[in-house]
This record gives structure tokens, C-alpha cells and sequence, in this order.
């Protein structure tokens, strides 16, 4: 303020702040080619996994088989939907050219921060 009142800066000010402050992404909803490499394996391991439990269910009584081998299709289904969903975000990521992308709000980017187990901050660019 003083140096303000003494006329010492010109037109524009800048003030710098060094608080970190959580943005609204979380995440879930951040993906890296890491990220993305690691949940594609987890899914196709979940995938693998229901196709084996419908093979056993195969063994089952016609009813209890029925049952168990549509929710198991229904499992199934929604796994590749989240794969293909994972595939569509992968080529944006590489289409782009960045290191990550964020989906709630695309300007952020994640920043590491100090102690282990915390969700990473976000901040805004």
C-alpha cells in the first residue's frame, strides 16, 4: 500500500500467492497414461475373472444358472462400456499431447504435494 501511495509501481499489480486451494476435481476424473494403462488392466483382469464365474456357472443347475449368468452378462457389459470409455479417453490424451487430462474442469492440472496417502491437490491454470 505504501509503495502504491508513493506512486512506485506502474498501471498493474501483481500479487503472488502461494496457497493451495482444492478444486473441484477429484481423482477419479483425472487420468494419466499411467492411470489409464493400470485401470484398463484392472478391468480386463475383472472381465476375465466374471467370464471364468460364467463358465462355473455353466456347471450350475438351469435355474441358479440362469440367474447368476445374467448378472454376470450385465457385469460384463458394463466393464467393456467403461473400457471403450477409457479407450475414447486415451486417444485424447494423445491426440493432445498432454500428460494428463482432467474431466470435471479441464483447466486444472494435478499437483503433487507433500505426506503420502493424500489425494493430490488441483489447481487451476
Amino acid at each position: 500500500m505504501l509503495c502504491q501511495q508513493l506512486d512506485l509501481f506502474a498501471d498493474a499489480v501483481v500479487a503472488i500467492d502461494g496457497s493451495k486451494f482444492k478444486a473441484v476435481n477429484s481423482s477419479d476424473r483425472n487420468f494419466t497414461q499411467a492411470k489409464l494403462k493400470r485401470r484398463m488392466e484392472e478391468i480386463e483382469a475383472n472381465i476375465n475373472r466374471y467370464l471364468g464365474d460364467l463358465d462355473t456357472a455353466d456347471r450350475q443347475e438351469p435355474a441358479a444358472k440362469q440367474a447368476r449368468s445374467a448378472r454376470l452378462n450385465d457385469k460384463i457389459a458394463a466393464m467393456k462400456s467403461q473400457m471403450a470409455a477409457l479407450k475414447e479417453i486415451e486417444a485424447r490424451l494423445e491426440a493432445t499431447g498432454e500428460t494428463q487430462i482432467l474431466l470435471t474442469d479441464p483447466d486444472a492440472r494435478s499437483m503433487m504435494t507433500r505426506g503420502s496417502g493424500q489425494e493430490p491437490l488441483f489447481m487451476r491454470l
